[in-house]
């Protein structure tokens, strides 16, 4: 009964939680560790070549769509300095990455949700 017990504990304390795409896209819109984060690991996900330029020029699905990509580059090369992000920043940000809210999924699944 015991050893039941303690494997059952276990069991619950090495799973992970899996966020909804609802809690996901929450999180980038609000979220200022979420989207900072986010900023950061979609921007690493951009090529070499898309990242000096800021821009985007293959169409890989990772990283930030051409639209985006001027802006979120330029915000994310200024987390990468140090710096946070004021809350006009912020919410323009937030604004815009909750359309990557697959892969910010993808990510968390691939990092084991730590």
């Amino acid at each position: 009964m015991f050893y039941n017990s303690i494997r059952i504990i276990f069991v619950l304390l090495n799973q992970k939680y899996m966020y909804t795409k609802e809690e996901i896209q929450h999180n980038l819109s609000t979220n200022p560790k979420w989207i900072e984060r986010s900023l950061i690991v979609l921007y690493e996900r951009q090529t070499q070549d898309e990242q000096q330029v800021g821009g985007t020029f293959v169409q890989n699905n990772r990283g930030f769509n051409s639209s985006d990509s001027r802006y979120l580059s330029y915000c994310s090369r200024w987390l990468l300095q140090g710096k946070h992000l004021n809350q006009k920043h912020l919410e323009k940000c937030g604004g815009k990455l909750k359309k990557y809210w697959k892969q910010i999924e993808s990510i968390i699944k691939e990092k084991g949700n730590n």
